[in-house]
């Protein structure tokens, strides 16, 4: 729920866990919750590992990571959190003795409680006495590793039994269920986040500062950064700034053939940086990062504030050219004459992106601040092309000898290329005029053509995006060791090196509590590696290219349960898994297992997915112990007490932490000595204290071997396992077609269902938002019209060019490649404002010349003479603004090309189309009016 802040959501939660948290388990421990934002996601991984020998090994390279260089981290301006990675934790291990305990009368549980109560000071009271006031503290001696075997456990006879007498103790590291490498290397990884209103790059900026320093200060430590978002943000921001460079000198270059006036082009170019000077201090005021998204919104305003400019420029030169006016006159009446009309066609883009900034959803959080961008440039377009056009235009008329010979060339071109439409145009509507049925049929039968295409073109959530980096995610056999699972990422990481482009990577394998931004769930058997190449201006192959090189690699690695290899950012939003998540609920594991299988099955055989795996499987092996209730009773023995003592036996206890000044401090645990349990019948062996002795559990009950599922998930109070599949750049519709037509098949138990997730359910979610924002654009388009024309009828006359701009839009898509996607519904609705300009000065050049007395045809026929150039060059300069956007010419750009592909191919197909159908259409409203004020006339008389 987007509309939900986060700190609402941490709230909610919070209160429903305080509703039930006196029905949960006495010993359980408190729920934590922690809060998933993008600030999570860290700015940079680094890679610590030793570099000589004053570092002997990776213990404790941990310590000093948790302890001295998270300090120094944390005291760096813009770094709110470090976490650290990679197992290797310091510990104390207290090795006890089976036969020891046994002889004793002791448990594991009882030595726990002896360690703790010896490691805190005991509060014994407050005294008050006349008006001084004492508190009271058991002291007892600091438990260091010297004095731990001191430790009395109880007593015996005359004596006491101490901890020398059943244990050992050792300085080690806990067990791994964890490990980290950077490049390769075995290596503990730091995540470095950001505050919650900061910013990737500044965060980023000051870590690059203090890492000299920081080396400088840990030198006895490689120090190396593996993996972080910045690079991708830096790239995308430069290649950004080329294109918007690109997109200047693009829309320039064609308003000066155009034009055809050396003078009047350098004074369209000045309006460039005026505007965009506004634009960038309103950003500003309101808050608007500099990101991807803005800056796409930029290079779209390129061309579209340039019309404003072309317009009135346009008309000022050619009063200009009348004779008897001055230059300032000119610019006077020329502005006057147009500004209406200038501020109309404003207006109405302005207007269609209204809607799309209160839309709703995730529709809402990518496309506003891009709505917002085009409409701060576009205003400020308008501003400056009634303002500062008119103040500089006398003062840049007038030009030297080499200037008037390259305007009369350029003039004679732009002629050669204008006059032949100026004669089409003219000629088809002299035409149509008496076939305007004909014509009109035409029309609606190229829109349905057109529109049918659509499905061929496919849709998306969000077009797919090379970004350069590649995750893979991989599973071991269930139950195998960590050191099993390292032995495969290493062969893993020795394969990815040979792609060429490789740049850097790093490997997760297993969770570690609290530590959120490295990710959590994950078993001793399941990795991910992260894998950065360089950007694809600099390589041959595609990353999906690369990606399915990786496919047939790992295939052939033993011990390899399931890996699926994808591209960074393969789907749009955080919470959604994968781009097909089929959800399978029902009560029995047994059966969803079954059903589970069954559906990947059916999956593997649908074209376009390229991994295809799921959430659990019921392969994990479980040993289950039946109690008997009657030898309980028998020895006076809790079934709780019994959990606890397998508990701690299997897994060891943690008795206490040893805590050391400035430091975290160590964990001290105890285990069983020797080679530990390995089947069962040291479980059997295993002994839990009595009134009446030690009892071995196979006195108790018996053990039983069996299968459970590796994960327990549960969605709405249900059980769930999740089918998930990827996609390389196929459309997500084509193949959630196949995906609903496979499972339509099947046939399920009753009490179990099957729910499509993944980027569908958003993708349907935005695009009926947009649907919706799309209507009320054209609803506020056309009122914004009527009191421009004083007219009900007239706006609707206008606005036939956006149905004329939707006949482009398919084969634009078709040949540029493109799926319809979110950025391609903003298109649409950005085209429906753009589109509508032309018309507008079409029909007020004709309303002009009618009110002067010309006839309609005159007036028609004027108005595509007269408006034809002006209409051209802004639609000109609008798709050539747009090129470097649609060519995708920065990393990044592929998510909003859609965006630019749809503009162009309307607004191509619109702008001549326009000046055929607007004219068609205006002689038939205008008929339509005389006729009914004909009859309203006959009915007075």
């Amino acid at each position: 729920e987007y509309e939900k802040g986060i700190s609402a959501a941490v709230v909610d939660v919070s209160s429903a866990l305080d509703r039930i948290r006196a029905s949960l388990p006495a010993d359980m421990l408190p729920p934590r919750i922690f809060k998933i934002i993008d600030a999570t996601a860290p700015v940079a991984t680094l890679a610590i590992r030793p570099n000589n020998d004053a570092v002997p090994d990776m213990i404790k390279v941990r310590q000093i990571c948790d302890n001295d260089l998270r300090n120094f981290l944390l005291r760096l301006p813009d770094v709110a959190r470090v976490e650290v990675f990679g197992g290797h934790k310091p510990e104390v291990r207290i090795a006890l003795n089976q036969d020891l305990i046994r002889a004793h009368n002791l448990d594991i549980g009882e030595i726990a409680a002896a360690i703790a109560v010896q490691n805190r000071n005991i509060p014994g009271g407050t005294i008050i006495r006349d008006q001084e006031q004492f508190l009271i503290t058991i002291h007892q001696e600091k438990l260091e590793f010297e004095n731990l075997l001191d430790i009395v456990l109880k007593k015996e006879g005359s004596g006491v039994v101490h901890l020398r007498d059943i244990a050992n103790i050792s300085a080690d590291s806990e067990d791994r269920f964890s490990f980290f490498h950077g490049n390769g290397k075995p290596a503990i990884a730091v995540n470095i986040l950001r505050p919650e209103t900061g910013h990737v790059t500044t965060t980023l900026n000051t870590l690059k500062k203090a890492l000299p320093e920081l080396k400088k200060e840990f030198s006895n430590l490689e120090i190396e950064i593996v993996d972080t978002s910045g690079d991708i943000i830096e790239t995308s921001i430069s290649n950004m700034v080329s294109a918007l460079r690109d997109a200047i000198l693009l829309t320039v270059g064609v308003i000066f053939i155009l034009l055809a006036r050396t003078r009047a082009t350098l004074l369209t170019a000045i309006s460039i940086p005026f505007t965009f000077l506004l634009t960038f201090a309103g950003m500003d005021l309101l808050g608007l990062e500099l990101n991807i998204v803005t800056l796409t919104g930029i290079i779209l305003a390129v061309g579209l504030l340039v019309d404003d400019s072309i317009v009135v420029i346009e008309n000022i030169d050619r009063h200009m050219r009348m004779p008897g006016n001055t230059p300032k006159e000119a610019a006077i009446v020329g502005t006057q004459e147009i500004y209406l009309a200038d501020f109309s066609g404003t207006l109405t883009t302005l207007v269609v992106l209204l809607p799309v900034m209160f839309v709703g959803g995730y529709a809402q959080k990518i496309l506003r601040p891009l709505s917002m961008t085009l409409s701060l440039a576009l205003s400020f377009s308008y501003v400056v092309s009634v303002t500062v056009i008119p103040l500089l235009a006398p003062y840049l008329q007038g030009s030297f000898g080499w200037e008037e010979k390259l305007s009369h060339g350029l003039t004679r071109f732009s002629e050669f290329l204008l006059e032949p439409v100026r004669k089409l145009f003219s000629r088809l509507f002299v035409l149509a005029e008496h076939r305007r049925l004909l014509f009109i049929v035409a029309g609606v039968v190229l829109l349905v053509i057109s529109m049918r295409q659509m499905p061929l073109v496919g849709r998306d959530l969000m077009p797919p995006m090379d970004t350069g980096i590649v995750k893979i995610s991989f599973e071991t056999g269930a139950g195998s060791p960590v050191s099993s699972t390292e032995e495969i990422a290493r062969t893993m990481e020795t394969m990815i090196r040979q792609i060429p482009g490789f740049v850097r990577m790093s490997t997760l394998v297993g969770s570690e509590s609290g530590v959120i931004s490295f990710g959590a769930e994950r078993t001793p058997q399941e990795g991910t590696i992260t894998v950065h190449f360089v950007d694809r201006f600099k390589r041959k192959s595609t990353i999906w290219e690369i990606e399915a090189a990786l496919r047939l690699k790992f295939e052939a690695i033993p011990g390899m349960k399931s890996v699926e290899v994808y591209d960074y950012g393969a789907t749009p939003l955080s919470s959604i898994s994968a781009p097909i998540d089929v959800r399978i609920t029902g009560p029995d594991p047994e059966i969803l297992n079954r059903l589970a299988e069954e559906v990947l099955n059916r999956l593997s055989k649908v074209k376009g997915l390229t991994d295809i795996s799921r959430s659990w499987e019921m392969n994990k092996k479980e040993m289950v112990l039946i109690l008997n209730p009657e030898q309980l009773a028998r020895y006076g023995i809790d079934p709780v007490r019994v959990g606890q003592v397998l508990n701690t036996s299997t897994q060891g206890v943690r008795a206490t932490m040893m805590r050391v000044s400035g430091q975290l401090g160590y964990a001290v645990t105890l285990k069983y000595s020797g080679s530990g349990l390995k089947n069962r019948g040291d479980l059997e062996m295993l002994t839990v204290a009595s009134p009446k002795g030690p009892v071995p559990l196979k006195e108790l009950g018996h053990f039983e071997q069996r299968l459970k599922q590796t994960r327990l998930i549960r969605e709405d109070l249900n059980s769930v396992v999740n089918i998930h599949g990827f996609r390389s750049t196929t459309a997500i519709s084509h193949i959630q077609d196949q995906v609903d037509s496979t499972l339509a098949e099947m046939v399920l138990p009753s009490g179990y269902e099957i729910r499509q997730k993944g980027e569908i359910m958003n993708m349907n979610e935005s695009f009926s938002n947009l649907g919706k924002a799309m209507v009320i654009a054209i609803i506020l388009v056309y009122f914004t019209m009527v009191p421009v024309f004083r007219s009900f009828v007239h706006p609707l006359t206008v606005m036939i060019a956006i149905p004329l701009a939707f006949i482009g839009i398919s084969w634009a898509m078709l040949l540029a490649g493109r799926h319809f996607c979110m950025p391609a519904s903003m298109g649409m609705i950005l085209l429906s404002g753009i589109v509508v300009n032309n018309s507008i000065l079409l029909m007020d050049f004709i309303q002009q010349a009618r009110a002067q007395g010309k006839t309609r045809n005159e007036a028609v026929l004027g108005a595509i003479r007269t408006r034809a150039r002006p209409i051209i060059m802004t639609a000109a300069s609008t798709i050539v603004g747009m090129l470097p956007i649609a060519m995708e010419m920065a990393v990044g750009l592929e998510r909003l090309s859609p965006l630019a592909v749809v503009a162009i191919g309307g607004l191509l197909v619109s702008t001549f189309l326009t000046l055929l159908y607007i004219p068609i259409f205006y002689t038939l409203a205008d008929d339509m009016l005389g006729f009914f004020s004909k009859v309203t006339v006959t009915e007075r008389v």
